[in-house]
């Protein structure tokens, strides 16, 4: 890619010029300079610090300077350490008083043990785990509280529901058997059809016809008795 041309295309005026269109002293007249590895040692072969890790020094020079000889009593040895001197740019900053550094940390939750000391009645197994488990725990008090009337009209209501249930659960097994059937004699019928000749598919619908005539008769015969009974 030509830079220079596409440069000029966007009004530049050429080299030894900044890209501001009428005046030099605005902008940069000169390219910047990339930097170039020309060692060959490649990338991670210098050390670089990020930061100054400071405060993990101040830490230590501090745990160090502890003196622990005299049973029952800890002195502190350094006097004029990093955190000594942090301490004394803030003389009424967050840095001073009792707590110290501790101010600037964020109190976090306490950890509730698992082990109970001897004596204590045991809670396990009775404080709700979950949202389900608080539900029966509620519901369990509730029936501890409920009269005789309430418990046997809650039992009443329960059968209702099995057996709502279970009548459910034997319409849809009924439904289910009768689609099968009809699916059955579906199936029989239309292979019927395909294996049947041209004659017994004759007879077969004038025996149909024949039965339909003879239901016709038999049904105008009962209407005509009916006036004698009578």
């Amino acid at each position: 890619m030509d830079a220079a041309a596409l440069l000029k295309s966007q009004g530049w005026r050429g080299k030894g010029f900044s890209l501001h269109p009428t005046d030099n002293t605005i902008g940069l007249t000169k390219p910047i300079l990339l930097s170039r590895n020309t060692d060959g040692r490649g990338v991670g072969q210098k050390q670089h610090y990020t930061s100054d890790q400071w405060w993990l020094h101040a830490f230590d020079e501090k745990l160090k300077g502890l003196d622990t000889s005299k049973k029952g009593t800890v002195v502190q040895s350094v006097k004029q350490g990093k955190l000594d001197v942090v301490a004394s740019s803030q003389p009424t900053g967050k840095y001073r008083g009792a707590s110290g550094l501790y101010a600037s940390f964020v109190r976090g939750g306490m950890l509730e043990g698992t082990l109970q000391a001897p004596g204590e009645p045991s809670t396990a197994g009775t404080t709700p785990s979950s949202s389900e488990d608080s539900e029966t725990s509620v519901s369990r008090k509730e029936k501890r509280t409920e009269s005789k009337a309430e418990k046997q009209a809650r039992r009443a209501a329960r059968r209702l529901r099995k057996a709502e249930k279970a009548a459910r659960k034997a319409a849809e097994a009924e439904a289910a058997r009768k689609a099968a059937d009809k699916a059955a004699k579906k199936a029989l019928k239309q292979s019927r059809k395909a294996s049947e000749t041209k004659a017994e598919r004759r007879a077969r619908r004038a025996e149909r016809r024949a039965r339909k005539e003879a239901k016709r008769k038999r049904r105008e015969e009962e209407k005509l008795k009916l006036p004698d009974s009578g």
